[in-house]
């Protein structure tokens, strides 16, 4: 019984889920900062992986709907729930955790990237630190020579999820997005191991910057100081 029960919830929470969001992106304005890869032509016809902090889990599937996308997806509990939204938004997915080179997870991004597909996954996912990238990411750009995109959204309106470990942003209806993009960086073949610390240490810094820039824009566009925290 406690089986079904979660069969039911598994199928019927992430179409609510999935409802909101779609109800809240009718309300809303999109603003995209940044180097876009649905935007620019010149990355429409190759593979990139997107690199989204946890924080933004909740609305990078919708905003990035229909595009092919294979999210890196854990195989906790929570996953599954993430899995089916990722899914109604048209994208496919990928279960495993990052921090594992060797996983059957990155074979099955590498395939997917070599199939010329983008991909996608949580560098600081699924428990933690925030914001901090796990070498699972810089091995897959090494190893497929695939670009590394930073990603982020900041709202006008959004609730902040300050007790939560990732501080989950949660859009408000009447909101705008601000979308930000970072530069691809591309992670060479070849690294001794404090050069891939490096590498590490670096996309860090571009996603920190990004997620900034978003933050920076968001604020301005809803009249809060630049200088407040």
């Amino acid at each position: 019984m406690e089986w079904m029960q979660r069969k039911f919830l598994v199928w019927f929470l992430p179409l609510i889920v999935v409802a909101l969001q779609r109800l809240i992106g009718l309300t809303s304005r999109f603003i995209t900062v940044g180097n876009s890869p649905h935007l620019d032509p010149a990355w429409q016809s190759r593979a990139f992986i997107l690199s989204i902090w946890h924080t933004n889990v909740l609305y990078s599937p919708y905003l990035h709907r229909y595009k092919n996308v294979a999210v890196m997806i854990s195989e906790s509990k929570d996953g599954d729930f993430i899995n089916e939204v990722v899914h109604r938004f048209g994208n496919t997915s990928i279960r495993g955790s990052s921090s594992h080179g060797g996983s059957k997870a990155l074979k099955a991004m590498i395939l997917h990237l070599k199939k010329g597909g983008p991909v996608a996954f949580t560098p600081d996912g699924p428990r933690g630190p925030a914001f901090i990238v796990q070498p699972g990411l810089i091995a897959a750009a090494q190893m497929t020579q695939a670009p590394i995109i930073p990603f982020h959204y900041e709202c006008t309106r959004q609730w902040i999820l300050q007790k939560a470990w990732d501080k989950h942003r949660i859009p408000k209806p009447f909101t705008t997005f601000v979308i930000s993009y970072g530069d691809p960086i591309f992670v060479p073949r070849d690294l001794t191991k404090e050069e891939f610390e490096e590498q590490r240490l670096e996309v860090e810094r571009a996603m920190l910057k990004n997620m900034e820039v978003a933050r920076v824009e968001a604020d301005r566009l809803a009249g809060i100081p630049t200088n407040q925290p």
